[in-house]
């Protein structure tokens, strides 16, 4: 064990000291119920902390979920692109034609 590591772990140990001595000296001032709010208020916001850590938690697993599904659709449409690409070409050019054909005209040019 090294100097430095002594010195890191006493100045811990007198930090922590120094914490308990004004925990009890503020009991001792303020009386109970400040201490007894001070613990209230210490729970109250590491509560909410704790439930935002957990919301958050809880949208990082949507957004993986979703961005999941979008990569495998992906890769299922890349994989369609593939096989319609490696088709000849006139089986190719009948298959896109189908496709065209039963593809429905969301947008008629004549109505505008």
């Amino acid at each position: 064990m090294s100097i430095g590591t002594l010195l890191t772990a006493g100045q811990a140990a007198a930090t922590v000291h120094t914490a308990v001595d004004q925990v009890i000296d503020a009991a001792l001032y303020y009386g109970p119920g400040a201490l007894a709010a001070a613990a209230v208020a210490a729970a109250w916001l590491t509560t909410r902390w704790a439930v935002r850590r957990y919301d958050q938690w809880l949208q990082d697993r949507s957004d993986r979920r979703a961005y999941t599904a979008r990569a495998f659709r992906l890769c299922r449409v890349a994989d369609n692109a593939d096989a319609i690409a490696a088709l000849p070409e006139t089986d190719l050019i009948t298959y896109l034609d189908n496709k065209y054909d039963t593809t429905p005209d969301l947008a008629p040019e004549e109505g505008r």
